[in-house]
C-alpha cells in the first residue's frame, strides 16, 4: 500500500528570523501544522553560533547584535532567550590612529589638530543642529568651503575604499539608505549605536532560535533546498510541492530568482569569505571591531569575546571579514548575503515581485526574498508584521 502524503498547512522556507518567527506564530496562535525547511545544516539563518575549537562563541556568518527600538521586536524575542547588556563600538584605522566610528567630534579630535578640530565642529553646528546625524553624501554638497573640506577627507578615507570593497561599487551608486547607515555624528557619543536597546541572547543566537522552534506544531527539515520539495508551475503560477499535501501556503524567504528559475537572469549579490583564528592572548584588540577603509582587500575584524562577553584567559578568537562578488555554486562566494540596492537591480527585482504576486498562497519575506538591505530589527518587524496578516486570514 502506497505511503499517504504527509499534510501541512504551511511550508516555510529559510529557519533564519523571517522564516522562524513565522513558523512560531503560526503554530502557537493559529494551531497550524507547519514544515520549516532550510538548505543549510543548522537553523537561525545567518544569526548561527557555535563553539569554535578553542571555547569561543563564534558567528559563522560574521557579527550579529541585538540593536532595537521597538519594544515589540524586543517583547517577542525575549520570550525565547535572557539577556545581557552591550554596546557595541567599532574603530576605524585612519592614517595610522584608530578612531570611533560612526565619525564624531570625538573622532574629528583625534584626526586633526586642535585649531583645525575646532573650526570644523564650529561649522558644522553653524549648519546643522548639534547631536544632528548627517549623511556623508549630504555633507559633500555643503557650500561651507570648510566642512565641504573636511567631508570630503572623510569620504575618501572611511566611505570609498570601504564602500568599494564591500560593494564593489562607487558609494554613489548606492541607495543612500546604505550609505546612511554610518553617518557623521554631530556630538561626542562613541556608541556605534544608539537604539534604546541594545543587548546580546545570554546563551548565543543558535540557543534563541532552538528556543523559537520548538513547538509540537513545526516540523524541521535541514539540508533541504527548496527545489527538492516545491517549484512553481510557470504555466498555471501555482506551487507544485513533491510528496506532501500544503492546505494553506507558502512563506518563502530565500532569493525569488532562484525560486522562479532565473526566469529574467540571476539578481546580484555581495558574498563574504570569513577568516577565523585563535590567538594566544586574553585580548587582541581595544574595540569589539576594527575597520579597515584602506585599499587592503579586508573589511574588518571582530574579537568575539568581547561580542559575547566570554570571560576566558588566555585565547581569543576573531573573524576577518573579505568581501566578493556572489557566485552561484561556489564554494567560497556561494552565500548571496547582501542585495545590491540601486535602480537597474531593482527594476529586475520588480519583474520577480510581480510574478510572486500571480502566486496564489506565496508570501514572500526577509533580506534576500524582499531585495533589502534589512538590519535585525528591521527583519524582525516584518515578520511580525507579515505574521500578522497570515494570522488575520485565520481569524486569530
Amino acid at each position: 500500500m502506497e505511503n499517504a502524503k504527509k499534510v501541512y498547512d504551511y511550508v516555510v522556507v529559510g529557519a533564519g528570523y523571517a522564516g522562524s518567527i513565522c513558523a512560531r506564530r503560526l503554530a502557537e496562535e493559529a494551531g497550524k501544522k507547519v514544515l520549516l525547511i532550510d538548505k543549510r545544516p543548522h537553523i537561525a539563518g545567518n544569526m548561527y553560533d557555535e563553539l569554535d575549537d578553542r571555547g569561543i562563541l563564534v558567528h559563522r556568518y560574521g557579527p550579529h547584535i541585538s540593536v532595537m527600538n521597538e519594544q515589540r521586536s524586543y517583547d517577542f524575542l525575549s520570550r525565547f532567550t535572557e539577556w545581557v547588556p552591550y554596546l557595541h563600538r567599532v574603530n576605524a584605522v585612519i592614517d595610522d590612529k584608530e578612531v570611533p566610528l560612526p565619525i564624531s567630534f570625538y573622532s574629528i579630535d583625534q584626526l586633526f589638530p586642535y585649531e583645525k578640530a575646532s573650526e570644523i565642529k564650529k561649522q558644522l553646528l553653524a549648519k546643522y543642529p548639534e547631536n544632528a546625524n548627517v549623511p556623508i553624501l549630504e555633507l559633500l554638497s555643503n557650500e561651507n568651503p570648510v566642512v565641504r573640506e573636511f567631508a570630503a577627507y572623510i569620504y575618501e578615507k572611511v566611505f570609498l575604499h570601504y564602500t568599494m570593497k564591500m560593494w564593489g561599487l562607487d558609494p554613489k551608486e548606492i541607495d543612500p539608505s546604505v550609505t546612511a547607515r554610518i553617518p557623521v555624528r554631530l556630538n561626542y557619543d562613541t556608541r556605534h549605536f544608539t537604539h534604546k536597546i541594545q543587548v546580546m541572547p545570554k546563551n548565543g543566537f543558535t540557543y534563541l532560535f532552538q528556543n523559537m522552534l520548538n513547538h509540537p506544531n513545526i516540523e524541521i527539515r535541514l539540508n533541504t533546498p527548496a527545489h527538492d520539495l516545491l517549484k512553481i508551475n510557470m504555466e498555471t503560477m501555482k506551487v507544485e510541492y513533491r510528496d506532501m499535501e500544503v492546505r494553506e501556503g507558502l512563506v518563502y524567504t530565500g532569493a525569488l530568482d532562484e525560486l522562479f528559475e532565473y526566469t529574467f537572469g540571476e539578481m546580484p549579490y555581495r558574498s563574504l569569505r570569513f577568516e577565523f583564528e585563535s590567538h594566544d592572548v586574553t585580548m587582541l584588540q581595544n574595540p569589539t571591531v576594527l575597520n579597515w577603509p584602506d585599499d587592503r582587500p579586508a573589511t574588518r575584524r571582530t574579537e568575539m569575546k568581547r561580542l559575547t562577553q566570554q570571560v576566558k584567559e588566555n585565547v581569543t578568537s576573531t573573524i576577518t571579514e573579505y568581501p566578493g562578488k556572489y557566485i552561484r555554486g561556489d564554494q567560497v562566494w556561494g552565500e548571496p548575503l547582501y542585495p545590491i540596492n540601486n535602480p537597474e537591480c531593482m527594476k529586475k527585482y520588480s519583474m520577480y515581485a510581480k510574478l510572486a504576486q500571480k502566486v496564489p498562497g506565496l508570501t514572500i519575506l526577509g533580506r534576500l526574498a524582499a531585495y533589502k538591505y534589512y538590519n535585525m530589527e528591521a527583519t524582525v518587524l516584518a515578520a511580525l508584521d507579515v505574521s500578522d496578516g497570515l494570522l488575520a486570514k485565520t481569524g486569530r
